[in-house]
């Protein structure tokens, strides 16, 4: 099958994926799933010459939305954005000075990133300076990243010890790897 040869990053394509599950993996799958993040997200801006911190914060959002939904188990987010970005703000990162606030950074980061290619609300994106400035409504697009970084590789940890949290993996697999079919 076409499919089954389908590359998920660049070393795992389905059938492989599906064998290291099969097999209970943890340690390769927790490998493949920060190549994966880091092949699709993380290393088109650290390795561009060109970097902006406005396609870094469109990455960010990515990989948000993305990450969460492995941490649910979910197969898509459709109409579900908003509460993916309040629970992944909500869990203990170092991205939690997001979190609460009435959805600001989904509505004024996300959502005009998304709809309109450009921030709402007076807010601006750098790619340096603090984390979150929210007097002069700034946010660091670079340590943003980094957090994410972070949070991608503490999750791939976690799934190697967190039963929960692996069959929300291998269910949000089975979808990627639906997907590909």
């Amino acid at each position: 099958m076409v499919g089954e040869k389908t590359l998920l990053s660049s070393s795992v394509n389905v059938a492989q994926y599906r064998a290291l599950e099969a097999a209970a993996d943890r340690r390769s799958l927790g490998k493949f799933i920060v190549e994966r993040f880091c092949e699709r997200y993380f290393r088109p801006i650290t390795d561009s010459k060109s970097k902006h911190g406005f396609a870094g914060m469109a990455i960010a959002c990515l990989v948000i939305e993305t990450l969460e939904s492995f941490y649910q188990g979910l197969p898509d987010t459709d109409r579900a954005s908003k509460q993916m970005f309040r629970d992944f703000f909500a869990r203990d990162s170092c991205l939690k000075v997001f979190a609460g606030g009435n959805d600001w950074f989904f509505k004024d980061i996300r959502c005009g990133i998304l709809h309109q290619s450009e921030t709402r609300g007076g807010w601006r994106v750098l790619r340096s300076g603090p984390l979150l400035d929210t007097k002069r409504k700034t946010i660091n697009a670079t340590a943003v990243l980094r957090g994410l970084k972070c949070a991608v590789e503490q999750y791939a940890t976690n799934l190697q010890t967190d039963e929960k949290l692996w069959n929300k993996f291998t269910t949000k697999m089975k979808a990627v790897c639906d997907n590909c079919q």
